[in-house]
């Protein structure tokens, strides 16, 4: 392969690992930008690992891209600050040679803002929670009656969020806990909104995946149901498979157009357990973690990015393998404790769905020491995910309790 050009991975976690693993098993150079902690350092299809402190990443990408990264990379972003950067600089490292990753930055914008998703999705006849943006300390009370107690307070924007707290969300379960849980927010300049919890178990949580070209059309269809996820509510998935679930993917586009979205996209959804309706949860323009078990199916979603940024042929849509596994042993069996602990599931039941062949984020045959690595540190992670959540796994309605 001759003029190849290099990609820049910008973040993420296990995401970054499968793209490196995707686009440099064909031969194209990976430079990777993450923390001290990040598994795709160890790859053998990382070119080069370029690290960056933890707390305010984006002026770090900022001058890594300036100074450091090569000219004439696809920048890929892998966390909500690349997406962020890219999308309110994207001519200025156009102007510096880059080729970020096609997308409607109008939209990305919109998109990592969670009151302004949940509008789109209303707007274009998509199912959505209740929700109530708080102004202030004034609108609690209102927006308690309105939405109902349980709920949860969310950050209209995640990913500042994530900065002070080890969590999703914070779990409401009485009025003192909101007042305090607000408080703290505030103080650090956080928006946030209070949303209903669409009932339901783990289960019900489904995602579509696509990349929308230029003319505003779906190369590749693709969804997926998570099975258990940590914390219990509002946590990172342990264990999904691939299932086709039209009704799950006309919902995503429906969504996706009355967004006006181009490039990659990933929409979440959770079914109604009154209705079987999916309602949003969020919708992201990037690679998620969920890219492992998409490439492992049959979807080239960074090959698909990387191909269309270029101006090259994008990989045929074959379509994508049901009953695809991905699980995270670990986080999973922390998942499995907290279903317990509410009587949700039995051992029995979590070993009988076990019984199937697994993929997993991290382990390869071909490219073993991220695997290797982070097996190492599981006995570490696991000590420091039970002092967070308690010995049994569930989860606190206190504002410091991660959920």
């Amino acid at each position: 392969m001759t003029d190849v050009r290099p990609a820049v991975i910008l973040g993420g976690l296990t995401n970054a690992l499968s793209v490196a693993r995707d686009l440099g098993s064909r031969g194209i150079p990976v430079h990777a930008v993450g923390d001290a902690d990040a598994v795709v350092q160890r790859s053998r299809y990382c070119t080069r690992f370029y690290r960056v402190r933890t707390g305010a990443l984006q002026p770090q990408y900022r001058g890594l891209l300036r100074d450091v990264l090569p000219r004439g990379a696809v920048v890929i972003p892998a966390d909500d600050d690349a997406l962020e950067l890219i999308a309110g600089s994207r001519g200025e490292f156009v102007g510096w040679g880059f080729h970020p990753l096609p997308a409607d930055d109008r939209v990305v914008l919109d998109l990592l803002d969670k009151e302004r998703t949940y509008e789109i999705a209303r707007a274009a006849g998509v199912g959505a929670p209740r929700t109530i943006t708080l102004r202030g300390e004034g609108d609690l009370d209102d927006a308690l009656r309105e939405v109902g107690l349980p709920c949860a307070l969310k950050p209209l924007r995640i990913h500042e969020f994530a900065r002070a707290f080890r969590r999703k969300v914070f779990l409401i379960r009485d009025a003192e806990t909101l007042r305090r849980a607000f408080a703290q927010t505030s103080e650090l300049g956080l928006e946030m909104l209070l949303t209903e919890i669409v009932p339901g178990g783990e289960d019900r949580y489904w995602s579509y995946y696509t990349y929308i070209d230029e003319s505003g059309r779906p190369v590749t269809n693709f969804t997926k149901q998570k099975l258990r996820q940590h914390p219990i509510g509002f946590g990172g998935a342990t264990y999904h498979v691939t299932a086709w679930d039209p009704e799950v993917a006309d919902a995503g586009l429906r969504f996706l157009a009355g967004a006006g979205a181009r490039g990659i996209a990933c929409v979440e959804f959770k079914r109604d357990i009154r209705t079987n309706e999916p309602r949003l949860i969020e919708c992201n323009s990037r690679v998620t973690a969920a890219n492992e078990l998409m490439r492992l199916a049959g979807i080239d979603l960074a090959g698909i990015a990387y191909a269309s940024t270029l101006g090259l042929p994008v990989p045929e849509d074959r379509g994508f393998t049901d009953g695809v596994r991905l699980w995270y042993p670990l986080q999973d069996v922390l998942a499995f404790r907290g279903a317990r602990a509410r009587g949700e599931l039995t051992m029995t039941g979590w070993l009988t769905s076990l019984a199937h062949r697994q993929s997993f984020p991290t382990l390869s045959l071909r490219d073993p020491l991220p695997g290797l690595v982070e097996a190492a540190k599981v006995p570490r992670r696991a000590q420091a995910i039970l002092r967070r959540n308690g010995a049994g796994g569930t989860q606190s309605s206190s504002p410091d309790a991660p959920v």
